[in-house]
């Protein structure tokens, strides 16, 4: 059985990554990836989900946003070996204390991480969650998520933001196992949305069952 737990600041999309991963198995989409296999969902909770009310008094429309209070968590199990796994995606939110126990207790009982990176912001404010995460083991996997925001060369982009993600970590004495690129979405006017939501479940299959 392998426990991973998906880390990053709030909203990199931690939640939608665990979502997504659900969709290919409940759809039987799982099997057609690369690597694919039969299986099957024991279990969702996303119960840690919390609607929050964004904007202000006169904001006539009311938008609201959902914020990860307590780790959400998905077990599923191969169906030919019978393994069950579990993925656990705690929230990013960690100046509040109840996020911050449940970003330490994945962080201990994990035994694979991902760090999960959003391209909607700078990677120097999403490297602070991680200097807040004191139990780290000395390999990981990295997530580059949102690929559709990428703006430019991307090839070329992508490059510049792996070395800078290995330098942070390889500071702190943590080498990576693997980077994996994803979408985590559905987007429209983006033609690589297929392949990069494919990225999600290839990569979740590739480190649950090659350890």
């Amino acid at each position: 059985m392998v426990n991973i737990g998906l880390l990053g600041d709030i909203s990199v999309g931690k939640t939608s990554i665990l979502r997504l991963f659900v969709r290919y198995i409940n759809r039987g989409e799982i099997e057609k990836i690369e690597g694919g296999i039969s299986a099957s969902v024991v279990k969702t909770d996303f119960s840690g989900e919390a609607t929050v009310p964004r904007g202000n008094k006169v904001d006539t429309l009311n938008e609201k946003e959902t914020k990860t209070i307590h780790p959400n968590r998905v077990v599923f199990r191969e169906d030919a070996s019978g393994k069950a796994h579990t993925i656990f995606a705690p929230g990013g939110d960690r100046s509040r204390a109840v996020v911050k126990m449940g970003i330490i207790t994945i962080s201990r009982i994990a035994t694979q991480i991902i760090a999960v990176f959003s391209l909607d912001r700078e990677l120097d404010r999403q490297f602070e969650f991680f200097n807040d995460v004191r139990f780290f083991p000395d390999k990981i996997y990295v997530c580059i998520n949102k690929i559709d925001l990428l703006e430019g060369d991307k090839e070329k982009e992508l490059e510049k933001l792996t070395k800078k993600i290995s330098d942070f970590f390889n500071k702190r004495k943590i080498n990576i196992n693997e980077f994996f690129v994803t979408c985590g979405e559905t987007v429209d006017n983006f033609d690589g949305v297929e392949e990069y939501n494919n990225h999600v479940a290839e990569m979740i299959l590739k480190i649950t069952t090659s350890l």
